[in-house]
């Protein structure tokens, strides 16, 4: 009998990946990124559209940042790893509805500062951990005297007249006096936040060889997650996390299979089963996880030890009720609602691969091959609140373009089978017809 908890592990649609034996793709930003580490001053900034894997590459580097060298040795990429006595005491925040401010972002670096703790290891050696996430901080043993002496030292200058970026930065000057290594702060979701003024300027003043930050978050450019970026110019080193490619996505599926084999369970999928995985999910690892996971739990229920391209097209017919993608789906009926006209509109849009999308266009392809005169109307209708925004007209554009608000969604709707019967295939064919 096929163990259920390793057969649901196998893809993780539901959580980061940090586990570099898991972890595929991203070659070049890796070592984009290990190479940042290894630059005094720099400020890596991971961004790019959800879905696309951000905070699990982040996880990595939070790794690699401590002296982890898997995923480098798997990259044939040792020479990056960082010297010992480089190693980062690395610390992970994620910002929250509490941190929507400078101030806020601030005081939950503090607080993470002030949070570490010293555990016995499985070796009997003392390990150094984040007593709030339960994360390790550093790969390396730690003497007990050494978190006593921080204990006494952080004790003293909480008693200090400190604003919290006097506090933030004499706080990983202590830890770095105490425990020999310098500090790594990886942000997460900054994105969250509601405003980053001053942000940049407090990380040009603070960086140093010993105190390095690294931003993670969803954005289409550097400015729209950052306000102030110009004063970081020179030391920001953005990495934009691009859709994957086909043969990263497939490595996905690659490894998920070495999972399973590894646990003795022998269920695989075929070449035809991975290509069609890797084509619908357009670029988008979220996708090729919800869908594995579900072709895996199918296999499991008919007692198939192969899953092949007809039972992908299941797991995509079902991802209408898949429970990982509510979200979306709620995201759709709002959208569409009683409509088919907005439905189809919606779909003909979707469909135009481009980010940027001519209006003239898809108002072309809807009067002269879907038989639907009022495009204009219905696209207003989706540029609304009521009906999701799930549209939006770009500012700095010329006129004639829309985007959707989230690129993901716009994969949804096309992987997803239409509310209105036909009007799927109807769509597709219009643009198969339009392309030759």
């Amino acid at each position: 009998m096929i163990d259920r908890k390793v057969m649901l592990n196998a893809f993780l649609p539901a959580t980061e990946l940090d586990d570099p034996e898991r972890f595929a793709g991203r070659n070049k930003q890796v070592r984009e990124l290990a190479d940042s580490l290894n630059s005094n001053g720099a400020t890596p900034l991971i961004y790019g559209d959800r879905g696309l894997g951000k905070s699990s590459l982040a996880l990595q580097l939070r790794l690699i940042a401590m002296g982890g060298v898997e995923l480098l040795h798997q990259l044939n990429a040792e020479r990056l790893a960082l010297p010992e006595d480089r190693h980062y005491l690395t610390f992970y925040v994620t910002c929250t509805d509490s941190t929507q401010t400078l101030d806020g972002l601030l005081q939950a670096l503090v607080n993470s500062a002030e949070s570490v703790e010293n555990v016995l290891s499985n070796m009997g050696a003392n390990q150094l951990i984040d007593r709030v996430t339960r994360k390790k901080l550093t790969l390396k043993f730690v003497e007990v005297e050494s978190t006593k002496k921080y204990e006494v030292e952080r004790q003293r200058l909480s008693y200090q007249d400190l604003n919290l970026e006097e506090k933030l930065v004499q706080l990983c000057e202590l830890l770095t006096s105490s425990y020999g290594q310098p500090v790594l702060f990886v942000i997460d979701e900054l994105d969250r936040m509601r405003s980053t003024v001053g942000l940049a300027s407090f990380l040009k003043a603070a960086s140093s060889e010993s105190l390095k930050f690294m931003l993670v978050g969803i954005a289409s450019n550097v400015s729209d997650l950052l306000s102030d970026h110009q004063s970081l110019e020179r030391r920001l080193q953005p990495v934009k996390v691009p859709l994957m490619t086909p043969a990263e996505l497939g490595q996905i599926v690659a490894k998920a299979e070495g999972h399973l084999n590894g646990e003795g369970v022998a269920i695989s999928f075929t070449r035809r089963a991975t290509v069609r995985l890797t084509e619908v999910s357009a670029g988008f690892p979220w996708f090729v996880h919800v869908l594995g996971q579900q072709c895996l739990i199918d296999a499991d229920e008919d007692g198939r030890l192969k899953i092949d391209h007809v039972h992908v097209e299941a797991a995509i017919r079902g991802i209408v009720d898949n429970r990982f993608a509510q979200q979306f789906s709620d995201m759709y009926q709002a959208a569409v609602r009683d409509s088919s006209a907005r439905e189809k509109t919606l779909r003909a849009f979707a469909h135009w691969t481009d980010a940027d999308i001519p209006t003239g266009e898809i108002y072309k392809i809807l009067s002269q091959d879907l038989g639907l005169n009022s495009g204009s109307t219905y696209r207003g209708h989706l540029c609304k609140p009521e009906f999701g925004d799930v549209l939006f007209v770009p500012t700095i554009q010329k006129r004639g373009l829309v985007r959707f608000r989230n690129e993901m969604f716009k994969a949804y709707v096309r992987l997803r089978p239409s509310i209105y019967s036909g009007l799927d295939f109807d769509v597709a064919q219009a643009y198969s017809k339009r392309l030759g």
